[in-house]
């Protein structure tokens, strides 16, 4: 965990709630949500930022474990209405929170997502980072799937060592319920479709794990969503362009459309 005044939750329990002076109930509440492995730590430049203007909650996965539970639970612990802002997986889970809640989110952030339903692929790709995780521990699993994070070699030295330490400090009971949720989670691509609320998709334009053709999907199924492709950026985001992500979300969520430049690749 890291020093900041944001808020902080796990998945399905409040940890700690922001109410300095009363300000945080009285802002725009946004929820972030990680991505495999991760911890609240990945957002922290963001949060040090956005917690300046809206309310910040950070989900973590500490306490993961029943994929049928979660979500209600989460739910009851969040504010009335908030925006939802999630990277890989995140994004996975923030389509079941809208699912389960739609009249309560305000504006959806898919970063480094997709809304692809599972596959036969995904399942057999999460059964063997289970079997992996179990006879190699952690740092085996960030070992086989590092090289695919991070657009050049030089960055992804750079931020091993973060990423081996968020996935050590995952129990793996989440560990494996998180694998298991990328394998089984249903499509969200009608969803994203009758979504008419302020919507965001940020990629990497060399983003080996969710490569273009899923973000083109998604605004196929709606085409008023705000696209901004990174270029010179693999899958990690919030790590390899953390000062446009962060402006990114920081413009979504005053409902400002991104610049031109940044706009929807073609």
């Amino acid at each position: 965990m890291y020093a900041a005044t944001a808020t902080v939750m796990f998945l399905g329990m409040n940890l700690s709630q922001d109410e300095q002076a009363g300000q945080s109930t009285r802002r725009d509440c946004l929820v972030l949500i990680p991505g495999t492995l991760c911890d609240a730590s990945l957002f922290k430049r963001q949060v040090r930022v956005l917690r300046q203007r809206w309310q910040v909650i950070v989900l973590d996965y500490q306490h993961l474990t029943d994929l049928k539970v979660w979500p209600t639970q989460t739910l009851r612990t969040l504010p009335e209405q908030f925006y939802l802002a999630g990277f890989s997986l995140g994004g996975l889970w923030i389509l079941e929170l809208l699912r389960r809640a739609p009249q309560r989110v305000l504006g959806i952030a898919l970063i480094a997502s997709n809304a692809e339903g599972g596959t036969r692929r995904s399942e057999l790709r999460s059964a063997s980072l289970w079997r992996l995780w179990r006879h190699a521990g952690a740092q085996g699993v960030v070992r086989q799937v590092l090289p695919d994070y991070f657009h050049c070699r030089a960055v992804r030295d750079k931020q091993a060592a973060r990423l081996s330490d968020m996935a050590r400090s995952t129990p793996s009971r989440a560990a494996r319920a998180e694998f298991e949720w990328a394998a089984r989670r249903p499509s969200g691509l009608e969803l994203i479709s009758a979504f008419d609320k302020p919507l965001l998709i940020v990629s990497g334009a060399r983003d080996k794990v969710c490569p273009r053709r899923f973000q083109q999907r998604m605004v196929n199924a709606q085409p008023e969503a705000d696209w901004a492709e990174l270029p010179r950026c693999g899958h990690f985001i919030p790590l390899e362009k953390p000062a446009a992500l962060t402006a990114l979300l920081s413009r979504w969520l005053t409902n400002a459309p991104t610049k031109q430049t940044e706009r929807r690749p073609s």
